[in-house]
């Protein structure tokens, strides 16, 4: 969650954007942007998904098992399918 939150707030400086701006690009208050840059290990994954989202940042999960080769994952299409199940 540490190297999550460092990425978000990287790119969200990089990008030149406030806390309060990154939260209404993802639908979210500034102090759940405050507590996903500190790393809040009970952040919903939802909600992470659309602040990635809105930041153009998109998440690679790797196994390093021989059994399941590395993939990539859409973050669009994951958003997607998380908010049709809400």
């Amino acid at each position: 969650m540490r190297e999550l939150a460092a990425a978000v707030r990287a790119e969200r400086k990089r990008l030149g954007l406030s806390q309060s701006e990154l939260a209404e690009r993802a639908g979210v208050g500034r102090d759940w942007i405050i507590g996903l840059e500190k790393g809040k290990p009970t952040a919903e994954i939802g909600l992470i998904l659309r602040a990635l989202k809105s930041l153009g940042l998109t998440v690679q999960f790797c196994s390093t098992s021989e059994v399941h080769p590395p993939s990539r994952v859409n973050l669009n299409e994951l958003l997607e399918d998380h908010q049709e199940k809400q």
